[in-house]
């Protein structure tokens, strides 16, 4: 398991006494209980590699290619989701499993500039990919209440001169109200990846705000502190990719821009307590230096009377793509605040 050294302004703005809700390295070289892989192919079974450097350690690899579809957990796929399997397969023994109600997510307009949609779609050609590990149902927590998520990742180098929606991260909140039939909201904090670029969206109800990514071909705009400026409409069904206006408000560090997760394994921090309030937020930090902190309306309006849950998953979630690409995954780790 590979130890980044946090900065100094990092350590000035956490505690390290908590207890650890969850943690996982995955140096046993198998999925433990507290992942559900019943969205990932069974053609396609989450695997396990070593670096030479890293003699006895472990990390995962999430493979998706062209013959992968969306994915759903539909019902059936309950005894997947709780049935021994030996091998490599990403069924797994003792979870708890949670029907997932959601329909595709939109991926919705892309924030990079100057580059070209992937359009080459054949009869029979799935146009969303997706093949994802969640934590179970009783790792889900409530939106409101701060939790720490750490992940450390590295993933294969995309096409740098096309644009695919894709998200390798997402923390969603249920239950929330209906939508419209046939869609449902986006994630409220999203890991994405785009043209070889890795950017972090949020919504505010349905509309999404860029608050961090890394430099991208003719990118031109730069980081300020205050009211977000990069945010667009996600709703589908009305003006969806116009510019909205959101009540976030973001500070960013001195140097703002995120690394590529092709070059190395990198850490991604995310401090998160999502809700409707002024004191919500979301800081995001990268191998220890911070990135932004985001506050105000975060997520979505809940269901009178009903607490929001987080649910988090990690994987391949994308527009279809011809290629075959890796996300590694070296450890999670999520932890109360």
């Amino acid at each position: 398991m590979r130890l980044i050294v946090l900065s100094a302004l990092f350590g000035a703005t956490f505690s390290v006494s908590y207890a650890t809700d969850f943690s996982e390295d995955f140096a046993a070289g198998s999925l433990g209980k507290s992942w559900c892989g019943c969205q990932i192919d069974q053609n396609r079974p989450v695997t396990f590699g070593s670096d030479p450097q890293e003699v006895g350690d472990k990390h995962a690899q999430i493979t998706v290619d062209p013959s992968i579809a969306d994915n759903e957990c539909e019902k059936s796929e309950q005894i997947k989701c709780n049935a021994a399997t030996s091998g490599a397969k990403t069924a797994i023994s003792g979870s708890t499993f949670q029907h997932d109600e959601d329909f595709p997510d939109d991926l919705g307009p892309s924030f990079i500039e100057g580059l070209s949609d992937y359009t080459i779609l054949k009869s029979g050609t799935p146009a969303i990919q997706r093949q994802e590990l969640r934590l179970v149902k009783n790792l889900e927590h409530d939106s409101a209440d701060a939790h720490e998520y750490v992940i450390t990742f590295r993933i294969s180098k995309p096409d740098t001169t096309i644009r695919t929606r894709w998200i390798t991260a997402q923390w969603k909140q249920e239950p929330l109200p209906s939508y419209g039939v046939g869609w449902s909201p986006s994630p409220f904090l999203a890991q994405r990846y785009d043209g070889g670029v890795l950017y972090v969206t949020v919504q505010d109800e349905n509309c999404r705000c860029l608050i961090a990514s890394a430099k991208a071909p003719n990118q031109t705009f730069k980081w300020e502190k205050g009211a977000l400026s990069k945010c667009k409409v996600t709703y589908p069904k009305k003006n969806e990719g116009h510019a909205c206006t959101s009540a976030l408000v973001a500070r960013y560090g001195k140097n703002p821009w995120l690394d590529a997760p092709s070059s190395g394994w990198t850490e991604m921090r995310y401090l998160i307590k999502a809700g409707r309030e002024k004191r919500d937020f979301i800081e995001v930090y990268q191998d220890g230096r911070f990135i932004v902190r985001v506050s105000g309306k975060i997520g979505y309006v809940p269901k009178p009377g009903t607490k929001i849950k987080t649910k988090f998953k990690i994987g391949h979630y994308r527009d279809y793509m011809p290629s075959t690409d890796v996300l590694e995954v070296d450890s999670v780790r999520v932890s109360p605040r």
